[in-house]
């Protein structure tokens, strides 16, 4: 067992597995378990290595990868003093969220990762999004006009996965791809070809049109620039990549009819805030709405909150006795991460979760983690407008990467390893 688990066949299972569940992402809608698989085949390899060599790989660096553990204990938490474990919506949300248990769990055990394989999973994220983008894209072009149209109602082109999550994964992969570059620890060749991958995601990025997705892509582009200028002082290439931006994004917004359809439709969004009613028709409306329906709930259970079992059913209760104009297929669960875990979870369990979730964006802070910090803005972004982490692609997307920027590298010394990250 210790000759199959050694290091170097642990950290080859380690990128195989995180190779899975990167694909499974990109094909959940078709192969919905591949991700699970790959989750699973990371935790066995972490425990198999644990096991065959009677050591914890991770043990100095427990704090940052089990503090995600109290997230997944959140949620079982609560549910438990509110619901038994027959509870069926109780049963879901365990498995939904078992990354939170598992993945933290797995990179604890596994050996320290080495810088190239941490950089092959990059470049498959990278790769991942360029093959969606082509599909997408493809797509667009033989449907233009219909598509086109169908953004003036608020729709978009179909992508897998969906939308919004899809325009994460293009922003996490547009700002890993300019790191890498940046640390130019590429081959020349592979080096210009990620660099020509993130100007296509970037344009595609405002070709989707998803507003989350731009604003995470040029927030965190913003942060990229401002470390380029005063972490490693390269003010001339920082103040020339804020010229390339504006230049490429003022581009895409003369060219691309879904983006600006998608501003003019955005616009007339904000003027219906006033009208109740015009929550049954407009996506940005009706979360105003959800907001304030939510806050009205906190009010009411401030410290504990309502659970995450009875929020769905407290939501529609509580939309039927505020705004009895909005139809029942338009309720909605507060569309803000944040807000959402203080309704269901109370003052007491957004404290959990925040330092659950962000301590290991301090120890980023600390380490000067550059990857770790445009990780955590593109996720806490999207947590303003999206309860990222309740759907299954959400979790990976707002956990796996983040761990992946995380994850303690071998030093240059190690057998086979090359200079780190």
């Amino acid at each position: 067992m210790k000759r199959f688990f050694s290091e170097t066949r642990a950290r080859q299972l380690g990128v195989f597995w995180g190779t899975v569940i990167i694909a499974g992402i990109f094909v959940s809608d078709y192969v919905r378990v591949l991700p699970s698989i790959g989750i699973a085949g990371l935790f066995v390899s972490g425990v198999g290595y644990a096991v065959a060599h009677r050591r914890i790989a991770q043990r100095a660096h427990w704090p940052l990868l089990l503090s995600f553990v109290l997230v997944y204990g959140l949620h079982v938490g609560t549910a438990l003093l509110h619901v038994g474990w027959a509870n069926e919506i109780f049963q879901r949300d365990a498995v939904l969220q078992l990354p939170f248990l598992l993945l933290p769990v797995a990179f604890l055990l596994l050996p320290s990762w080495l810088a190239v394989h941490k950089r092959v999973l990059w470049l498959v994220l990278i790769g991942g999004c360029l093959g969606a983008a082509a599909r997408t894209t493809a797509y667009y072009l033989l449907h233009q006009d219909i598509i086109d149209q169908s953004y003036l109602h608020s729709k978009v082109m179909p992508t897998v996965p969906d939308h919004i999550r899809f325009s994460l994964l293009v922003s996490m992969a547009v700002l890993a791809g300019l790191v890498l570059t940046l640390n130019k620890q590429l081959a020349p060749r592979l080096r210009l070809a990620t660099l020509a991958g993130v100007v296509l995601l970037f344009l595609f990025q405002h070709l989707l049109a998803v507003r989350s997705g731009i604003v995470t892509m040029y927030a965190a582009g913003a942060l990229w620039l401002v470390w380029l200028g005063w972490q490693l002082r390269h003010w001339r290439v920082a103040l020339a990549g804020a010229g390339l931006l504006l230049l490429l994004g003022g581009a895409c917004l003369l060219l691309f009819p879904t983006l600006q359809n998608k501003i003019i439709v955005t616009r007339s969004d904000a003027e219906q805030f006033d009208s109740v009613g015009a929550a049954n028709y407009y996506s940005v409306t009706a979360r105003v709405y959800s907001y304030n329906v939510a806050w009205a709930l906190i009010k009411q259970r401030p410290l504990l909150g309502l659970s995450k079992i009875e929020l769905e059913s407290a939501m529609a209760r509580q939309y039927h006795a505020m705004y009895p104009g909005i139809e029942p297929a338009h309720y909605l669960l507060p569309h803000n991460q944040f807000l959402y875990n203080l309704a269901a979870y109370g003052v007491v369990g957004l404290l959990v979760f925040v330092l659950g979730f962000y301590y290991a964006l301090w120890e980023g802070i600390r380490q000067r983690n550059l990857m770790l910090l445009l990780m955590y803005s593109i996720v806490s972004l999207s947590f303003m407008v999206e309860y990222t982490l309740e759907t299954q692609i959400g979790v990976l997307i707002g956990l796996f990467f983040i761990l992946l920027a995380a994850a303690p590298v071998a030093p240059a010394g190690a057998p086979g390893a090359p200079v780190p990250d």
